[in-house]
């Protein structure tokens, strides 16, 4: 078991009562290509990786999975480029075009009045672009002009190996780049509809970190600068900001601590909305998925919940879930009575 470890207690609840699923299925995918070149492995030991069901939170989870420190090596190194978050980018970028959640930015923002929001771990999966496009003015080239000035100015201010006078000479251009940032944004940002944007980071040997890079930028670094967002180290002392809203797009399955991060987000947002997988399968480079019956444990654990997932009208749809929730039954009524409205018409 050179790059395994048994997980025998549930990653989320702690639970021991794992049970092993049955007519196992384990798609391949270019990530696992990827892990099965870098580690040498064949598919016999591969097939090592078993899925088993929480009983008590419904999760399921892969027993044995990879050692931490492999982990840490599958998404910094082996896959170290988030491709589906930068994909987001680079299509907003060049059209205009925002992450398919369907109507959802538009019912959250309908039922909650959002001057302080938050995410975890990824800059361009959820929301963020949502909030850049309404704080914008209806100018396209506006965006890719911002993001090439920032891939411009974070480039220029790596000068390792280079002669004193190129050194220079990036710096001028660096400082102009930094310039023509800050002019585009005081023409195009509307500043009534600015809003707080923060992401909570943890560094988690589950998810890509410092070489999720594109064009040679990291992405917390580039969206720091292209959507104005506040990057905050998230750990289990951390003194609690209060958000209206805090969002978990495809991250709470990319850490060692789901559980904390959710406890977390919940005591610092009034809502809560988290997209997740919720597949019968769990795939071999990720160490647990959600499933379905996962709301149905949050609520008897008195977390109130909302299922939106048949209710956004999302263009593409596949195994996965959309719902928000709360610690307080009273913020998510308001979404349910709205929705009661649309069937009573």
């Amino acid at each position: 078991m050179k790059y395994f470890q048994k997980y025998n207690n549930c990653i989320y609840c702690g639970s021991s009562k794992l049970k092993k699923e049955k007519n196992q299925i384990h798609p391949k995918n270019f990530y696992v290509d990827a892990i099965k070149s870098d580690l040498n492995l064949s598919q016999k030991q591969l097939n090592k990786i078993i899925v088993h069901c929480c009983l008590n939170c419904h999760i399921l989870q892969n027993n044995p999975w990879f050692k931490k420190e492999v982990s840490r090596r599958i998404y910094s190194n082996i896959y170290g480029q988030h491709n589906r978050s930068w994909t987001n980018l680079i299509n907003f970028v060049k059209n205009g075009k925002l992450p398919d959640h369907g109507e959802l930015y538009k019912i959250l923002s309908k039922n909650i009045k959002i001057k302080n929001y938050a995410e975890y771990n990824s800059p361009f999966m959820g929301l963020f672009l949502n909030f850049f496009k309404e704080e914008c003015k209806n100018n396209k080239p506006f965006y890719k002009n911002l993001s090439n000035k920032v891939f411009d100015y974070f480039n220029f201010r790596q000068v390792a190996g280079k002669s004193k006078i190129l050194q220079k000479k990036y710096l001028e251009k660096s400082i102009k780049s930094y310039s023509d940032i800050l002019n585009l944004k005081k023409k195009n940002l509307k500043k009534k509809n600015l809003k707080k944007k923060y992401l909570f980071i943890d560094n988690s040997n589950l998810f890509w970190g410092q070489n999720d890079n594109y064009k040679s930028v990291n992405s917390k670094s580039f969206a720091t600068e292209f959507l104005d967002l506040e990057i905050l180290n998230y750990h289990k002392n951390i003194k609690t900001k209060s958000f209206d809203l805090f969002g978990i797009f495809h991250t709470l399955d990319h850490t060692f601590e789901p559980k904390k991060i959710l406890d977390f987000a919940l005591k610092s947002s009034k809502v809560v909305i988290i997209y997740c997988h919720a597949d019968k399968t769990v795939n071999k480079q990720h160490l647990f998925t959600f499933t379905s019956d996962f709301i149905k444990y949050l609520n008897k654990n008195k977390i109130n919940t909302f299922d939106l997932t048949n209710k956004i009208k999302k263009t593409f749809k596949s195994k996965e879930l959309y719902f928000i929730c709360s610690r307080k039954r009273t913020y998510l009524n308001k979404f349910k009575k709205s929705f009661e409205k649309k069937i009573e018409k």
